[in-house]
C-alpha cells in the first residue's frame, strides 16, 4: 500500500510540475512568432536564382542571419555577404516578461535607426519613439495593443509636431502566427494590404499584397513551396512562385539548435 502510494505521490508530483512548466512557459518568444521548432539558436538563410524550369542557379551577394537567446527570444538579426564581412545588424534588448525594449540597426558598425518601446503600468506597450543616427526622435507610435503573444495588433506614428504620420493593424491567427495586415498613409487612407494562407505547420503557402504609390496601386501574389524540413520541423528549403506559377526564387536555411 505504501509503495502504490508513493508512486501515485510522484506521479502526481510529476504532472503537477509539468503543468507548472506549461504554465509558466512565455507565449511571446520570437521563435513562435516565427514559427520556428525547438530550441533554435542561430539559423543562416541563403537565396538562389532559379530559371523557369525550376534550376536553382547564382547565390544571392547577401546571407541573412538570425540568432536567439536560450527563452527564444531574438537577439540579433544580420546580413553578411559571401566572405563573412556584416554588412547590417539589427540588436534586440527585451524587458524581464520578454517583451522586446529596444531595437537598434547598424550598417558597417555605424547606428541608422533605433527604436525604445515603453510599457505602461500593467506591463503592456504604451508607446514607442523611433530615432535617427544622429538620435533625434524622428516618431512616435501610440495606441499600440497587443495579443496574448506579446505582437503588436495596430498603433498610430505620430511626428514630432503630433501630426499623424501613419498607422498599422497586424493580423495573427490563434497560434500566433502573422496572416496579414494594412497600412494608412498621414490622412488615414489604406495604402498597404496583405493577406497570408497558411499551411498545417503554420508556415505561409500564399500570400497577396496590395501597395499603393501615388496614383499607382500594385497587386502581387505568390506562393511558397515547402521542399524540405528538418526533423525539427523547420522548413530548410523553399520556393517562390509568382502568380503565373513560375519559380523565381530558391531559400535555404541551415540551422544551430540549443542542446536539451
Amino acid at each position: 500500500m505504501k509503495k502504490l502510494f508513493l508512486i501515485a505521490s510522484v506521479s502526481a508530483f510529476l504532472i503537477a510540475c509539468n503543468n507548472e512548466k506549461k504554465a509558466e512557459a512565455p507565449k511571446n518568444t520570437d521563435l513562435i512568432g516565427q514559427n520556428l521548432k525547438g530550441k533554435v539558436q542561430h539559423y543562416e538563410e541563403m537565396g538562389y536564382a532559379v530559371d523557369s524550369t525550376g534550376k536553382i542557379g547564382k547565390e544571392d551577394s547577401i546571407i541573412n542571419t538570425q540568432d536567439y537567446d536560450e527563452k527564444g527570444y531574438q537577439t540579433v538579426s544580420s546580413t553578411k555577404n559571401p566572405a563573412g564581412e556584416v554588412l547590417t545588424e539589427g540588436s534586440s534588448t527585451h524587458y524581464e516578461k520578454g517583451q522586446t525594449r529596444e531595437f537598434e540597426n547598424k550598417t558597417k558598425g555605424k547606428t541608422t535607426f533605433k527604436i525604445s518601446i515603453y510599457l505602461d503600468s500593467n506591463g503592456k506597450y504604451s508607446y514607442a519613439d523611433s530615432y535617427d543616427s544622429s538620435g533625434k526622435v524622428t516618431s512616435t507610435y501610440r495606441n499600440l495593443a497587443e495579443n496574448e503573444y506579446g505582437e503588436i495588433l495596430k498603433g498610430i506614428e505620430y511626428k514630432p509636431d503630433s501630426t499623424m504620420k501613419s498607422a498599422f493593424e497586424s493580423n495573427y491567427d490563434k497560434d500566433g502566427h502573422y496572416t496579414g495586415g494594412i497600412g494608412k498613409d498621414s490622412t488615414g487612407k489604406e495604402n498597404y494590404h496583405s493577406t497570408l494562407k497558411l499551411n498545417d505547420k503554420g508556415d505561409p503557402i500564399e500570400e497577396a499584397t496590395m501597395t499603393v504609390t501615388k496614383d499607382t496601386t500594385k497587386n502581387e501574389t505568390v506562393t511558397y513551396k515547402y521542399d524540405t524540413y528538418d526533423d525539427k520541423g523547420n522548413w530548410t528549403q523553399r520556393t517562390t512562385y509568382n502568380d503565373k506559377g513560375k519559380p523565381t526564387k530558391i531559400l535555404k536555411r541551415t540551422y544551430t539548435y540549443y542542446k536539451d
